[in-house]
């Protein structure tokens, strides 16, 4: 309440005021930094203060962020149908926006933008999702655990503080949330006799299911679900909640028909409101027609997240950026060891131990051994990249450490085993075998990321994680829980700034002219851009209408209209695209270009005929671009008082 009342947020929009706003330095940090430079950036100031927008962040702060602001500036407000992007975009489609829709009920972290306005409602999509998600499975987490209120709060902490999390602007914690919370309703609805509690469930539990399909991102929809589903079995076998199941139906028809129809009836509305969308999205070059077999992953990049506190701030460029050499602190191999250590364990781990057990196995069988396309497309692992298993394995990883804790503790393993000396040396044996896993995973990595880590860096993670499993197979919660907290804290912490306001999109030089001219025309004109730093999001966000931008689903018919090759084009633009147009000389041919799997590049000239029978009336060049657009038959409306930005208006003949 109190981040979301002062408007407070962890958007990294500040990267855009450098592009959109630069007359003026950016100031919508928490703690402002003085005035900037190189020392200062060198030695952390900015980090420190939570004020240093992450311009890797570029698929939040450039696209999802624009994309909902853009619902609040449109006439009417929060359509389905965004009429200022190009021909128009379904909203349903991206799961970040508010769209004004019965479905809504099922997209709660949007609702803040419906009565708290742009930046507060910015700040509940972004504290909503984290929090949420660490409730529900704090929640979920007491009854695996049965009744372990510390482990099961460290075990939420644990997944919401992971470099994997935090460095994907929360978006693991919104696609998590749901799925968890299905299951921790469908365990409440067969668990309990209370009927307040069934029914609430049975809403909860018919809200998640939708909520949890709209995300239409299945490299981590896929492995959730199977992961929740396994625990939630597990969960159902531990309990026996399957004894009289018969009756137990019986005197849950009321609140199951509801979670039925709850459910059914906003996925149904979803289907029908998206399906024209969803075919054309299913048949794209990027992302629909992707598939995975696995078997392609590598050992030095399965743990490439025991090195997050250095390569989210300092990339690597065989590990990719900041964001892809995400992970978490996979601790899972003790387990195994421990596993194969301690018949004891192995008997007491129960039946969702080992449906965590079992879904780990299956998920590294499928990175490293990979699956037959048959069967990877009956089971949809067809759609999970290898490079996008991490949310699934990482969480069941932190359930699988948080259980087996909470299993020492209750069985005393350690104290009861009648093989006392065993039981001593067992946690130090444990310790030095995955001390030594992952020192050689180092020299491994080493390999593969040209000299990095260090030997010794390798050596300190390696000691580092020998120490916490030893902590994990001694049944040392509190030192364990206390050293990881810290080692959390320490990754992820000042990764997203603290920003509170969005002035460099709504009170610039360049928002002034666009804004204004817009109000001066009596219909709604159509803006093309040039100049890269996406300026069509810009206009958008503000109100105006755009050809470039981010479509998705892709645009076709727009393209189509353009291609003069009668479709040779359509593999370059019928994808997920951020759309920029690059100015060409000749104003008699149109060019289509993909530089990357969700770049269009489109090589026209602003004068060209076919941008004039689309309705196009206003140019606005960027940087260098002004120069070139300037040769076209356009007019110059406004230049920029640094320089910056040129608006040109096409000329009617």
């Amino acid at each position: 309440m109190l981040l979301v009342g002062f408007g407070i947020h962890g958007s990294s929009t500040g990267v855009t005021a450098g592009w959109w706003a630069p007359e003026k330095p950016y100031s919508g940090y928490l703690f402002n930094p003085p005035q900037e430079s190189a020392r200062e950036d060198e030695i952390g100031l900015r980090d420190l203060l939570m004020a240093h927008a992450r311009w890797i962040r570029w698929d939040e702060l450039i696209i999802s962020t624009p994309l909902s602001l853009s619902q609040l500036a449109h006439r009417p407000r929060f359509p389905v149908v965004n009429t200022n992007i190009g021909n128009g975009q379904n909203m349903l489609s991206v799961p970040h926006t508010p769209v004004w829709h019965i479905v809504t009920l099922a997209r709660p972290a949007t609702w803040g933008y419906f009565f708290l306005g742009a930046q507060r409602g910015l700040a509940w999509y972004w504290w909503f999702r984290v929090f949420s998600c660490f409730t529900v499975l704090y929640l979920l987490l007491e009854i695996i655990l049965r009744g372990h209120r510390s482990l099961a709060a460290f075990g939420a902490f644990w997944f919401c503080a992971s470099a994997h999390v935090v460095c994907w602007s929360l978006w693991p914690a919104q696609f998590t949330f749901f799925p968890a919370l299905g299951c921790l309703c469908a365990y409440h609805l067969l668990a309990s006799d209370k009927k307040s509690t069934q029914m609430i469930s049975a809403i909860l539990l018919g809200l998640s299911v939708p909520g949890f399909i709209m995300i239409l991102y299945p490299p981590s929809q896929v492995s959730l679900a199977y992961l929740f589903l396994l625990v939630f079995l597990g969960l159902v076998v531990r309990d026996k909640l399957y004894a009289s199941l018969k009756s137990k139906l019986k005197t849950r028809m009321v609140p199951l028909s509801v979670a039925a129809l709850l459910a059914a009836g906003l996925t149904l509305s979803f289907f029908i409101t998206c399906s024209a969308d969803l075919k054309v999205m299913s048949k794209t070059v990027y992302p629909g027609k992707r598939v995975s077999l696995g078997g392609d992953y590598s050992f030095a990049l399965l743990f490439e997240g025991m090195y997050n506190l250095i390569t989210i701030y300092k990339p690597r460029e065989a590990l990719g950026n900041q964001t892809e050499a995400s992970s978490y602190y996979y601790l899972f191999p003790a387990i195994f060891l421990m596993i194969g250590f301690s018949r004891r364990l192995t008997s007491r781990l129960g039946a969702v131990g080992w449906s965590l057990v079992c879904f780990l196995t299956g998920m590294l069988f499928f990175l490293f051994v990979g699956l037959p396309e048959s069967i990877a497309r009956l089971t949809l692992m067809s759609y999970i990249p290898s490079n996008r298993a991490d949310l699934g394995i990482g969480l069941a990883s932190i359930f699988l450490c948080v259980y087996v804790l909470s299993r020492i503790k209750d069985l005393k393993l350690e104290t009861q085993d009648r093989r006392a000396m065993w039981s001593r040396i067992r946690p130090w044996v444990v310790s030095g075998v995955i001390a030594l896993l992952f020192v050689v995973h180092g020299l491994v990595l080493r390999k593969l990321a040209d000299g990095f880590p260090s030997v010794r860096l390798a050596l300190i993670v390696g000691l580092l994680a020998g120490f916490l499993s030893y902590c994990l197979a001694a049944g040392k919660s509190r030192l364990f829980c206390g050293v990881l907290t810290v080692i959390l804290i320490t990754t992820t912490a000042v990764f997203n700034p603290l920003a509170t306001n969005l002035d460099h999109i709504y009170h610039s030089e360049l928002a002034e002219q666009i804004v204004g001219l817009n109000k001066k025309s009596a219909d709604r004109p159509l803006w093309i851009t040039y100049g890269g730093v996406q300026p069509g999001m810009l206009i958008t966000a503000l109100g105006g209408r755009s050809l470039t931008g981010v479509h998705w689903p892709p645009q076709l018919a727009l393209w189509r209209s353009l291609d003069q090759t009668g479709g040779s084009y359509e593999r370059a633009y019928n994808r997920f695209a951020q759309v920029q147009f690059i100015y060409r000389p000749d104003s008699s041919w149109v060019s289509f270009q993909s530089s990357q799997e969700d770049a269009l590049e489109v090589y026209i000239a602003p004068d060209h005929p076919a941008l004039k029978s689309l309705g196009v009336r206003y140019v606005l060049a960027m940087g260098d671009s002004q120069r070139a657009v300037e040769q076209s038959a356009v007019d110059l409306l406004y230049r920029s008082s640094n320089g910056s930005f040129a608006i040109f208006q096409e000329r009617l003949h």
